[in-house]
């Protein structure tokens, strides 16, 4: 790849992490709204805007499902546009949604995230839905690295600086607190 292509990737993985964190988020934002509820967004952050209140459990559920469904069919289309237009600077936005997915399944050690929350609730175990989550999200990546014959070499590249801006993101949110809504 030249240089100027490997600038314009990088570029493109910069937008890919923001669009894809705050489309979750809105997410789990319209979620909430539809639900009844006043809730407001960040970068790496949904809720309610009253935090006394408690959400019944089947909204809990819902709410938290919200994200990761935007995030898979995110995953699903940009797989589905690869699949048949082989474009590099589109791989960003099929790579994010698998890095942030294992990022908050790793997360889940520190505190439940949405897909942690939804297995408690089900009475399931904290990692259960979210390695199904980063199973099918790997597999994507793997087929269109495969099909498109993706390195691994760029595949561990783009890991490595996709995983130091997830880091950079989640520090930003936890630092601003940026609300959209």
């Amino acid at each position: 790849m030249k240089f100027s292509d490997s600038l314009k990737y990088f570029g493109i993985l910069i937008i890919a992490t923001f669009l894809t964190f705050f489309f979750h988020e809105m997410s789990h934002w319209i979620a909430y709204e539809l639900l009844g509820y006043e809730a407001g967004f960040t970068l790496n952050g949904a809720s309610v805007k009253d935090s006394a209140i408690q959400l019944p459990k089947l909204h809990r559920m819902i709410t938290s499902a919200a994200g990761p469904l935007f995030t898979i069919i995110q995953a699903i289309i940009v797989y589905l546009i690869l699949k048949k237009n082989k474009n590099i600077f589109l791989y960003p936005f099929l790579f994010l949604p698998f890095i942030m997915r294992l990022g908050a399944a790793w997360a889940n050690r520190f505190q439940p995230n949405d897909e942690g929350r939804i297995s408690l609730d089900l009475g399931l175990n904290l990692y259960f839905i979210s390695s199904i989550v980063v199973l099918l999200l790997f597999f994507l990546v793997a087929k269109i690295s495969k099909k498109n014959k993706i390195s691994i070499l760029f595949n561990s590249i783009t890991f490595i600086i996709s995983i130091l801006l997830l880091f950079a993101l989640v520090f930003i949110d936890s630092k601003y607190k940026i609300r959209f809504v």
